[in-house]
């Protein structure tokens, strides 16, 4: 039952070992890195109480130090070992609950002391058995170390796991196994009630490690959850970024298309009209026929300007999207350029009608009207078609004409497309492009529901 027993805990413990070094390579979490350092050294101290392998430890220590030398040696360094991996047990469970995220402090200060006991046993391992002198670290041991280690515990782990995440439940089932089974074979042994009481330490072991893997597991789980919501809360920030810079862009875009229209309406039309006047006054000096007639020239086409500075100034700026909204400006739009182009152009809307905020509305003019713009002055089109399709959520436009198409990759850094593009992204639409000799056809698909 012992032999069966040591083997399972030590085939066991080699599995976790050879798992959290494949884990600490491709896991930054350090808990991995300290728990196999916590596995490698109690495999070792397991080894010491096999006893084919420690007759075989022996013989080895024997090609070094005399006999009495190579035994005494062995028992030193079998308590010895005990300092290494209750020091690499507790820098694990640190880690492993997150205590240097949440106190660094108390966790720099508890590695510290850890770090002390772990140089002060090395060279008080090396003194005392130069000088024969087990009882010394012994007492050492007992009355230092392991007073130290229960006070940093009672001290550290409380604080660690106030802030750990559930993880840490399969801690403390692992802990109070394994305490439970180190205690009752310590009981064992200084009784003397059973011959082989490392037999129960090694179920401790087991369990104690069956529950840490399983917490290791489950924090890997937690750690890569937290990892993907970072992420994503930093790409939900990168977008929002951006669509503050092209909002800033837009709204930038269209204050100076307010001033120019501003500047045209006031400024320029004002002044062609007063030109007008000065020159109607003219026909009453007695001009000859002639002249009269070059004056009424003259006279129409200054109203022809105004006409077409009150059409830049209207497309500049629409006051009819606040007005009338969207649906109602794209169709005026289109009865302006069927009138002053002789160009046949439909506009058709299916579905529901969805109200976009007059922002997101004037957007989207902007980018019919650019579509439009482009058709009137490359494609050699004579009829054009917008049509606008609303499906519950989305909204889907399409703008085709009859062209003569182009090529995308030739146009694809021209100044109308990457304004278009600004918007689309804007929206948070996408643009698909469909180009050929008989025609081209623009469709934008918005979710109306990821509009800002």
């Amino acid at each position: 039952m012992y032999e069966f027993m040591w083997n399972c805990t030590i085939s066991y413990l080699i599995l976790f070992l050879v798992l959290s070094i494949f884990m600490s390579i491709y896991n930054v979490e350090k808990s991995f890195k300290f728990y196999g350092m916590y596995l490698f050294t109690i495999i070792i101290y397991l080894f010491t109480k096999n006893e084919y392998l420690y007759h075989l430890y022996l013989e080895n220590l024997k090609l070094l130090f005399n006999p009495v030398d190579a035994l005494r040696f062995s028992g030193f360094f079998n308590w010895y070992l005990q300092v290494l991996f209750y020091n690499f047990y507790f820098i694990f469970s640190i880690y492993f609950l997150d205590l240097e995220k949440h106190t660094p402090v108390v966790s720099n200060r508890v590695i510290k002391i850890l770090l002390f006991l772990f140089i002060f046993f090395t060279i008080l391992f090396f003194i005392t058995f130069q000088l024969n002198k087990f009882q010394i670290f012994f007492t050492f041991f007992y009355y230092l170390y392991l007073p130290s280690v229960l006070i940093l515990c009672l001290y550290a782990v409380p604080k660690a796991l106030k802030y750990s995440g559930k993880h840490k439940y399969w801690y403390l089932i692992g802990l109070t196994i394994y305490i439970f089974f180190a205690l009752f074979s310590f009981y064992i042994t200084v009784l003397k009630l059973a011959p082989n009481s490392i037999l129960y330490f090694s179920i401790g072991i087991i369990l104690e490690n069956f529950c840490f893997a399983l917490g290791l597991a489950y924090k890997t789980i937690l750690t890569n959850d937290e990892l993907k919501k970072v992420n994503s809360q930093l790409e939900i920030d990168k977008q929002n970024q951006e669509i503050a810079t092209l909002e800033a862009l837009i709204d930038g875009e269209d204050k100076e298309r307010k001033r120019i229209a501003q500047e045209l309406h006031d400024g320029l039309n004002s002044d062609l009209s007063a030109i007008k006047y000065h020159l109607s006054t003219l026909e009453e000096s007695g001009l000859s026929v002639i002249d009269t007639e070059n004056l009424n020239k003259v006279i129409n086409m200054i109203d022809e300007s105004c006409a077409q500075v009150r059409s830049i100034s209207h497309n500049l700026m629409p006051s009819s999207i606040l007005e009338y909204g969207l649906i109602e400006s794209i169709g005026e739009y289109c009865i302006k350029i069927k009138s002053s182009d002789n160009f046949k152009i439909d506009f058709q809307t299916y579905g529901d009608y969805i109200a976009l905020s007059k922002k997101n509305e004037t957007v989207v003019y902007r980018i019919i009207q650019e579509l439009v713009t482009n058709i009137l002055k490359h494609s050699k089109a004579t009829e054009a078609m917008i049509q606008f399709n609303y499906r519950e959520d989305e909204l889907f436009i399409t703008v085709e004409d009859n062209g003569i198409g182009f090529d995308k990759s030739a146009v694809s850094n021209g100044i109308g497309l990457k304004n278009i593009n600004t918007r689309i992204a804007f929206l948070n639409a996408q643009l698909d492009i469909d180009s050929s000799a008989s025609g081209s056809s623009y469709t934008i698909s918005i979710n109306l529901n990821k509009i800002k």
